[in-house]
């Protein structure tokens, strides 16, 4: 019996319940992910 790896189930099921979240709670989230990749590269850039 195979048990799948944990992160490929967790990421799976966050997936999931973010596509069935209604409209608002899912542009939130991109908007929140967009916020952090910006503080990420503002960051790297910022601090050589």
């Amino acid at each position: 019996m195979k048990i799948p790896s944990t992160s490929s189930v967790a990421s799976a099921s966050i997936a999931g319940s973010v596509l069935a979240q209604p409209a608002w709670k899912r542009v939130l989230f991109s908007l929140a992910i967009l916020a952090l990749l910006w503080l990420a590269i503002g960051w790297s850039v910022a601090i050589p």
